[in-house]
């Protein structure tokens, strides 16, 4: 049986978008089969980080009206370091530099939020159908509460809550998970991922410490993903961190799918104020805390 993830958050650009295409790639190159769904009805943008946005057809909506079957709506995004005959070796490393392959299905946002059956019947349906097929379904959200918002909550496996290392963003994350913590969802699922971290603006005292991330959002942390150009640079042209040269700029984004997976992964390098052989982030043992 395959696991949900929701990626969400009280304030727009955040980079959920960017977190939920770099994990669902980084699970696909691990091995898994996943499934990646855009719920941004009004600016989703799945498709165009992937590098699909001409090649889908049909949206999630379809799938959970019955209107087509989930093997048949999505599209399948594959790559490779195989050469073709129009390609250079050179090319070629170039589209995959470090030899990855992964398979991924992605399916795009529906157009609205307007559905012929109530949301409540057709995400437990669609989610327990889908857990059968998928090892792992993440769901990029839109910001803020839309319709299917507490449905998908109650529903859902696990809970990311995406912020940046800002003042505003930080108290809109605690928000977010005082209103989860009041619907009922259990602390144990939702987990907070810092986005643009910047370990320079802590040093010099601009920006908050980890455990101050923590403390303020009332989240416990799964994984950050500091401050990168690249990153940004890359998805505007569909590729993600794992079409990058070299392993240094996702190896968060690798992080955070270790602990996914229920291991113990330790920051890989020392931030102020943070004893990094003592910091886990997923797994509860007798002597340490979640």
């Amino acid at each position: 049986m395959g696991k949900s993830i929701m990626i969400t958050s009280f304030k727009g650009g955040v980079g959920k978008s960017t977190v939920a295409v770099n994990l669902a790639v980084g699970l696909a190159v691990a091995g898994y089969k996943i499934l990646i769904i855009d719920l941004d009805a009004s600016s989703g943008s799945v498709d165009l980080f992937i590098g699909c946005e001409h090649d889908t057809l049909y949206n999630f909506f379809d799938v959970t009206e019955k209107k087509v079957k989930i093997q048949d709506a999505v599209y399948i995004k594959k790559a490779e370091a195989r050469k073709n005959q129009a390609q250079t070796q050179s090319q070629a490393q170039n589209q995959n530099p470090d030899g990855l392959y992964y398979s991924l299905d992605v399916l795009k946002s529906p157009p609205s939020y307007e559905m012929t059956v109530s949301f409540e019947e057709a995400l437990g349906e669609f989610i327990d159908e889908t857990k059968e097929i998928y090892d792992y379904i993440i769901f990029d959200c839109p910001s803020g509460k839309f319709p299917m918002f507490e449905t998908l909550a109650k529903k859902i496996d696990y809970i990311f809550v995406v912020t940046l290392h800002s003042a505003a963003s930080i108290r809109s994350a605690e928000r977010l998970a005082l209103y989860l913590s009041e619907n009922g969802a259990k602390s144990e699922k939702v987990r907070l991922i810092i986005n643009c971290f910047n370990p320079r603006g802590v040093a010099r005292g601009v920006n908050l410490g980890i455990v101050d991330i923590i403390e303020r959002s009332k989240i416990k942390l799964i994984g950050l993903v500091e401050i990168n150009n690249q990153i940004r640079d890359f998805q505007e042209i569909g590729k993600t961190v794992y079409d990058l040269r070299g392993k240094k700029i996702r190896g968060a984004f690798d992080d955070i799918i270790g602990r996914i997976l229920d291991k113990n992964i330790i920051l890989g390098r020392k931030y102020d104020g943070v004893k990094t052989n003592n910091l886990y982030f997923k797994k509860e043992t007798k002597n340490n805390i979640k």
